[in-house]
């Protein structure tokens, strides 16, 4: 639901992102195997679209396939996240490319954020002028009635 709204929809999933690579990436670097770790991993990403991913990602590593092989097929993982993935497999430097993708969209949702701030200010300056104007004609039109019906 979160990843379809228009504008949200794309900070969610790159929060989403970054949540999955650093937890993986972290148990990798514990020596945890790549099943439990991302059965672990499954568990701390809250959206339910990622953790049916994520576990159809352990059902393919239990049969032998690459982690890229589900990732290439989803639409909600970017074809960049994937294609790296699968270097970071082929290259057995995973938990590497794992942390450069979550220093990529940690940056990104921080400049993601950084401009839904920078639109949310004059937005709610107008916001506030509107409730200031409609409190002040509340206050000042019945003073006026009752002074123009003297």
């Amino acid at each position: 639901m979160l990843l379809r709204l228009p504008i949200f929809g794309t900070l969610f999933q790159r929060i989403y992102l970054v949540r999955f690579t650093r937890s993986l990436q972290t148990l990798l670097l514990g020596g945890v195997n790549i099943s439990k770790a991302l059965a672990i991993t499954a568990e701390v990403v809250t959206n339910d679209v990622y953790r049916d991913l994520i576990k159809n990602t352990i059902k393919e590593v239990e049969d032998g396939n690459s982690i890229s092989s589900v990732f290439e097929t989803s639409e909600q993982i970017p074809k960049m996240v994937s294609q790296m993935m699968s270097i970071g497999e082929r290259s057995g430097r995973l938990d590497t490319v794992l942390g450069r993708i979550t220093d990529f969209y940690t940056r990104e949702v921080n400049n993601i954020i950084a401009n839904l701030m920078t639109l949310m200010e004059p937005i709610i300056m107008v916001v506030m002028g509107v409730g200031v104007g409609f409190m002040v004609a509340a206050i000042i039109l019945p003073m006026y009635q009752m002074a123009s019906s003297f």
